[in-house]
């Protein structure tokens, strides 16, 4: 999910990217060369340390 608002370009609300993969039957999903000993979502998702996106659920 990407948010648009106010013409900037970035990724949304991480609440809002676990809803939208909720509502179609998903998970969002983020892989990290090592797991931190403080999980900062800000930090993943900005700095470029996580990758991942969206993986469907079972049907």
């Amino acid at each position: 999910m990407i948010d648009t608002a106010d013409r900037g370009i970035g990724p949304g609300a991480m609440g809002d990217w676990c809803a939208d993969a909720e509502r179609a039957g998903g998970a969002v999903v983020l892989s990290l060369d090592e797991l931190p000993a403080v999980l900062d979502r800000a930090h993943l998702l900005g700095s470029g340390a996580a990758r991942g996106g969206f993986m469907a659920g079972p049907d």
